[in-house]
């Protein structure tokens, strides 16, 4: 199974939400409230390394987690171009913690045209047009954060 993630409203951007949204034959996406990116980037932006790639990862992680067991390719919106092995690395660190077999091979980047079905959920989203799958909670991220 082959599935597309794209973001909407940056993670880094503190003003606004993030949606992540993943795609195949089926849709799910995640919301990070700003307000909660902000406590956090507030708080900690000084204390924990790569915090704004760590906190994308975790959004990610959160909305392909349910989909991990049966997924043989991941290709991930080349929004932090240049970044990518180190996006990689730290969300297949997150994924090994419960998905012990998984195969970083299956994770690539490349840019996710308007056309794609992620795009198109975590847009329409982002623009309140439907409601996120789940709204992630600051204890959520703290579990893989810390």
């Amino acid at each position: 199974m082959h599935i597309e993630v794209d973001q909407s409203g940056k993670i880094e951007q503190l003003s606004q939400d993030t949606i992540i949204a993943c795609s195949n034959n089926k849709q799910y996406c995640i919301k990070i409230q700003k307000k909660i990116k902000q406590s956090i980037y507030y708080n900690y932006k000084t204390k924990i390394k790569q915090l704004k790639y760590k906190l994308f990862c975790i959004g990610v992680y959160y909305c392909i987690e349910y989909i991990l067991s049966k997924c043989e390719l991941i290709v991930i919106d080349d929004e932090y171009h240049g970044k990518n092995d180190l996006i990689k690395s730290i969300l297949f660190s997150y994924i090994r913690k419960k998905f012990v077999d998984f195969d970083e091979k299956m994770i690539r980047f490349s840019r996710i045209s308007k056309n794609s079905n992620a795009h198109h959920v975590a847009i329409e989203t982002f623009r309140e047009e439907h409601k996120p799958n789940e709204v992630i909670s600051e204890k959520q991220i703290w579990g893989l954060l810390k």
